[in-house]
């Protein structure tokens, strides 16, 4: 019993440092990724130190810190204070298609449905720029950008595209449109998965794209990485953007059916709300913005 105690404390200690590396993801990006899974780990880890910590009451103090630093930046994205709010006067329909997307029929017919302004689209796969052929007619400003094997960004408006606008990045599509409130850049992006996968050399390649785009902005993407991570503030820094919303658990992690939010819309007056939308044959489920901008 005294070797599991051992092992117990270990496993412990292991996890604390693993919840609190989560928090230095501007000194590395393995540590961004690791805060991906900061919930998880943090709730083994107390799993762990209420089953076998000798004192209990040392256990359960370690086990209320540790939540509290765990839950504190998702609790915060989930109900904490958002920017005074205006009458909303745009929407956007982010939605990652999946790549071998099956039926097409549902998302199109949900697409038409919702009339948004602007659709971000992600896995653009050659099967899925059927999508994009069925949309013409209520959407005739679009940007498709060839991007991976698994299909690339695309943008779509129902407002007219400013002539020359059209630009492509790695893992993202841009168009700046007239709308009744004047010009705005919609932006559609998806980022690789976090370190050791490519996010951090995509991310300093789409930084200066984004600096780029002169004016406000409305962007919709898969940023495969959390409200709370290093990559969401290095693209908000850049696009001078700011998240919207609440977070909406949009992708259900592979082991254990865990939710995350993976998809998001910033913009650059940060107002608006967020409704999360059925997966419609999708592995990620879709959001809707209705914007102030």
């Amino acid at each position: 019993m005294a070797i599991l105690r051992r092992l117990g404390a270990v496993l412990v200690l292991a996890g604390a440092l693993a919840v609190a590396a989560g928090y230095g993801g501007a000194l590395h990006p393995a540590l961004d990724a690791v805060a991906v899974f900061r919930v998880p780990l943090a709730l083994a880890t107390a799993l762990v130190a209420l089953a076998l910590w000798r004192r209990p009451r040392a256990a359960v103090w370690a086990v209320v810190a540790l939540m509290t630093l765990a839950a504190g930046p998702r609790l915060w994205a989930l109900w904490g204070p958002l920017p005074a709010q205006a009458a909303p006067d745009f929407s956007l329909y982010q939605k990652n298609l999946m790549f071998s997307l099956a039926d097409r029929a549902p998302v199109i017919a949900d697409i038409r449905a919702r009339r948004a302004d602007v659709v971000t689209l992600q896995e653009v796969s050659r099967p899925n720029q059927a999508v994009l052929e069925a949309l013409r007619e209520v959407y005739p400003s679009q940007n498709y950008c060839d991007y991976r094997s698994n299909g690339g960004p695309a943008v779509l408006s129902r407002w007219p595209m400013v002539p020359g606008s059209a630009t492509c990045g790695p893992g993202l599509a841009a168009i700046q449109i007239e709308t009744p409130q004047g010009r705005l850049w919609a932006v559609s992006i998806h980022l690789r998965w976090p370190w050791p996968f490519e996010q951090p050399d995509q991310l300093a390649l789409l930084e200066p794209v984004l600096r780029d785009l002169d004016g406000p902005k409305v962007i919709g993407g898969d940023f495969n990485n959390t409200a709370w991570s290093q990559a969401i503030a290095r693209v908000s820094a850049a696009s001078g953007t700011a998240r919207v919303g609440r977070e909406a658990v949009t992708f259900s992690l592979p082991f254990g059916g865990l939710g995350v939010g993976i998809d998001h819309v910033l913009s650059t007056a940060a107002r608006g709300q967020i409704t999360v939308l059925d997966r419609l044959g999708s592995d990620h489920r879709g959001l809707l913005a209705q914007l102030a901008i």
